[in-house]
């Protein structure tokens, strides 16, 4: 061992007899890693820390009843039990790393180097630091003088410091409400210290320090770094050691950590402005039932009262609207009345919809709140954490669907594994989204329900935080209302503005990728107000000329993520002309109207931090605008082509944008059933995908009826079916109809069925049918983008719900059957045991932008996308036993190919090059 190594080791020998008492009292030898260490064995060192590790984290398990035994329990399980009771992440970031050192060293062909003992040395240090600073003193085994709630606050206040990477000197429990404790810091050769004296009020102090003869204090610290936190103050505390100290109470103590008051006021006046006239918005409270997990109405009424109500109360909110239903304003005026009331006093706000898409949350929360914040950047996410952790925030998310990587479930468990960090059984969390999947899929509820999470990757993530999934407070959900009429409160402010309709309407010909052949008049007139009232908004502040070039510049930007601009982006992309008189800024740029400053993160190739308000960034005062760019953008062939082609990930495509593409189309109708070469829009509302049709294909009008089958019958009955077979089909198949299984027995011999679809027939007999026709099954893209058109509705007659035109249980019924949970009843008790398949040409107005008929409702068709693996083929649409909802035209489900059934039928396609 060297010398150097050895002055080390001494300094580690004097710090931990610092803990002397936690060691007698629990029976560890703090000596055995320093002499471990002086020996030459490192991996031994790391072996007794670990021991002594388990040995402290087993007597935290007792003492606060953790369900079970510690014994036998490893490392890693008791870190995952003991962590719901450590705030700190400096501390299980500390345990994680001896449970690293410690697996390495136990496994052969790892060498353990001096440093590593060294280290586990010092990580242990920080545990004890934190074990003795926070913990009750019954864990050390000493009789704890303080009165609980001043313990608690000790507690916390020690939790804190020991997130900044202070270690406890000196504690000192005065009183039964008066503490003392004294931190101390190293950077380099100094050394930074903080003075803590936490008491009751003035009356106490001064008993306190006349019985210490006033020697306490007198330690020659900084003021900055000393204070005097009182429970009360009432004017009393002697100006002396108001000089001497600085003197806040404990409610206000984070006001030393955080500029509140600054925050609120950005917040407030940062657009929407919350001086703003603010329409009354009504809303839901949802809760799941214990037994079906279905969400039902437990209250209604304003839904700033219910908001209120669900944060002074505790626990986690998801906020569910449409596009400008209020749910920013809404959650802004949560934050704003943090001042006014004493339960969760600091409530921050984050606006992800400028989180750019591959940024942390860590990241993000410590760009966001850095200029609000008196630590360190490197130490903002911690303390934020521990804020959250500890209950004494409110954390407000706006627009968690827009800050996710992608729109699936997937981009949202993702998103959800960061945030486990801020979420603990004292957290407080309101987030908002317009992803109505996130109240309607029974998955999503279950990651937002502690009780019922079924994903495991999230469990692991909860438990690496330590958090208990059992633990974690369920999430209320704030359905909000629209007003009045299904007017939302943002089509009404921009409907109040608005000048004459047509004042600003442009109909440039070049379309927004670029092409000069492609027809584009974004003045086309759709049902949907929201989005002609933005269009009008935006026509009337950009110039007709600088139309096609806005379309294509923010369309394309938002389908590859990107919703907040610097402001030489914008003079790259549109010229310094954009700005008045060439100064390039934020008041004098010529779209101000439609934008709003934002904080943007520190990208590749520019310079400095964070941008400022009103300097470097800019982003749409909604999202709304730039997903309409997007839809516009779109609906030219050149622009769906650009945006598969071009974006180096999935495209992003929202609900909202496939609304606006399907409201202001103007695709012609077709009848010919030709589905062309092209880019569509497919997949379900939180998977929507553009997806291109290699070859133009020509789909059956109709489903296959029976009679059509019964000729493809007699030709196999003749001739066999050899020449049209699958080659894997099995041998001891037919191709007859399971006709034990039809609801009708006569349904292929009665002549009344002949115009029926055909079902009761595997995949492999609807194979051998479309090669009988010169045919075959068409994949389930071209069955989807035949059913949707180029503008992605929901229907093949559009996004109208229209119980006339279509085959589904609702129309059996005679009533809407909203949840699952309602369909399943009206099955179970029998009430659609007469639904059955109507004729294929029964509803003229089931037909797609195409010709196609009959393809939402009736019966799933079967496709020719297979999956070998395990033997399943995709069907489509939805059959006349399904609910609504579930026969949209981007509906699909697999079913194994030997599989019949009355639901199943199938249409056939042929190629037309």
């Amino acid at each position: 061992m060297t010398a150097h190594l050895d002055t080390r080791l001494q300094r580690l020998k004097t710090e931990l007899a610092d803990h002397v008492r936690i060691a007698r009292y629990l029976g560890l030898d703090f000596e055995r890693p320093i002499q471990s260490l002086d020996d030459g064995y490192p991996e031994n060192a790391v072996a007794w820390v670990g021991k002594i590790i388990e040995r402290l984290l087993k007597q935290l398990w007792r003492h606060y009843h953790v369900p079970g035994s510690p014994a036998g329990k490893t490392l890693k399980d008791l870190i995952a039990a003991c962590r719901p009771h450590i705030r700190s992440r400096a501390v299980i970031e500390a345990l994680r790393d001896i449970q690293r050192l410690r697996n390495r060293s136990a496994h052969d062909g790892f060498a353990v180097a001096d440093e590593d003992g060294l280290t586990a040395v010092r990580r242990l240090l920080d545990v004890l630091s934190w074990y003795t600073s926070t913990g009750s003193g019954a864990l050390g085994g000493q009789v704890p003088k303080l009165a609980p709630a001043v313990a608690a606050k000790a507690e916390f206040l020690a939790g804190l410091y020991v997130t900044l990477d202070y270690r406890l000197v000196k504690r000192f429990e005065l009183s039964r409400h008066t503490m003392y404790q004294l931190f101390v810091r190293e950077r380099g050769l100094r050394s930074e210290y903080v003075e803590l004296l936490l008491s009751k009020d003035a009356g106490e102090v001064a008993a306190v320090l006349s019985a210490t003869g006033g020697q306490l204090l007198q330690t020659r610290l900084a003021k900055l770094t000393r204070f005097l936190i009182l429970e009360h103050d009432r004017g009393q505390v002697p100006e002396a050691l108001r000089e001497d100290c600085r003197v806040v109470t404990y409610d206000h103590f984070m006001d030393t950590f955080v500029d509140l008051d600054r925050h609120v006021a950005d917040v407030s006046g940062s657009y929407p402005r919350l001086d703003a006239e603010l329409l009354p918005v009504s809303g839901d409270l949802l809760t799941a039932d214990q037994r079906s997990g279905e969400l039902r109405i437990s209250r209604e009424g304003g839904a700033g009262e219910l908001l209120e109500r669900v944060a002074v109360a505790g626990g986690n909110l998801l906020i569910v609207g449409r596009p400008g239903s209020g749910k920013t304003t809404l959650l802004k005026l949560l934050v704003a009345a943090a001042t006014g009331v004493s339960a969760r006093r600091y409530r921050f706000f984050f606006d992800l919809s400028v989180k750019s898409r591959g940024e942390r949350f860590a990241d993000f929360v410590t760009r966001t709140l850095a200029p609000y914040m008196t630590v360190e950047a490197q130490y903002v996410y911690p303390v934020f954490c521990y804020f959250s952790r500890a209950g004494s925030v409110l954390c407000a998310l706006d627009g968690v669907d827009e800050a996710v990587p992608e729109l699936t479930q997937a981009g949202f468990l993702e998103l959800f594994a960061e945030l486990a960090e801020v979420v603990s059984a004292e957290s407080a969390v309101a987030m908002t989204s317009r992803m109505s999947f996130l109240e309607d899929s029974p998955q999503v509820r279950r990651l937002l329900d502690g009780t019922r999470l079924i994903s495991e990757k999230l469990v692991n993530q909860l438990h690496a935080q330590g958090v208990d999934p059992l633990r974690v407070p369920r999430f209320s959900v704030l359905r909000l209302d629209e007003e009045p009429a299904g007017v939302s409160p943002l089509a009404a402010q921009l409907a109040a503005a608005a000048g004459p309709a047509g004042a600003g309407d442009a109909s440039p010909t070049r379309g927004p990728a670029g092409g000069a052949t492609d027809a584009w008049d974004g003045g086309v007139a759709g049902g949907d107000a929201l989005a002609d009232l933005l269009w009008r908004h935006i026509t009337e502040v950009v110039k007709p000329g600088l139309l096609p070039r806005a379309v294509a510049f923010f369309g394309l930007a938002f389908l590859r993520g990107a919703t907040a601009f610097t402001l030489m982006e914008l003079v790259n992309a549109f010229g310094v002309a954009m700005f008045d008189g060439g100064r390039v800024g934020f008041e004098s740029l010529r779209l101000r109207p439609l934008f709003r400053p934002v904080h943007a993160p520190r990208t590749a190739g520019t310079a400095g931090g964070p941008a400022t308000a009103g300097g470097t960034a800019v982003a749409f005062r909604h999202v709304a605008y730039q997903e309409l760019l997007a839809a516009e953008f779109l609906r030219a062939p050149a622009g769906r082509d650009a945006a598969l082609d071009s974006a180096a990930a999935r495209p992003r495509l929202t609900e909202q944008v496939r609304e606006f593409l399907s409201s202001r189309s103007d695709l012609a109708s077709a009848d010919d059933c030709v589905l062309p070469v092209g880019v569509y829009l497919v997949g379900p509302s939180h998977h929507l995908m553009l997806r291109r049709v290699e070859r133009p294909v020509r789909l059956d009008q109709f489903p296959v009826t029976v009679a059509r089958y019964k000729r493809f019958l007699a030709a196999v009955a003749g001739h066999g079916s050899a020449q049209w077979d699958h080659p894997g089909m099995p041998a001891e198949y037919s191709h007859q109809p399971w006709r034990e299984r039809l609801r009708v027995p006569g349904y292929y011999n009665d002549p009344a069925y002949h115009n029926h679809p055909a079902v009761a027939i595997n995949w492999w007999s609807a194979y051998a049918f479309a090669r009988f026709e010169g045919k075959r099954l068409p994949t389930s893209l071209e069955w989807e983008a035949a059913a949707r058109g180029a503008d992605g509705r929901l229907f093949p007659w559009g996004d109208a719900v229209d119980l006339t035109v279509i085959n589904c249980a609702d129309s059996w019924s005679g009533r809407p059957l909203i949840t699952y949970a309602t369909w399943r009843e009206e099955l179970d008790q029998g009430r659609l045991e007469d639904a059955l398949p109507s004729p294929v040409d029964a509803h003229p107005g089931n037909i797609s932008p195409f010709g196609v008929r009959e393809m939402a409702g009736n019966v799933w068709e079967w496709t020719a996308t297979v999956l070998d693996d395990l033997n399943e083929a995709v069907i489509c649409g939805g059959s006349f036993d399904n609910p609504y909802r579930a026969v949209q035209a981007s509906s699909k489900g697999t079913f194994r190919r030997r599989g019949c059934s009355n639901v199943v039928g199938f249409r056939c396609a042929e190629d037309l090059s």
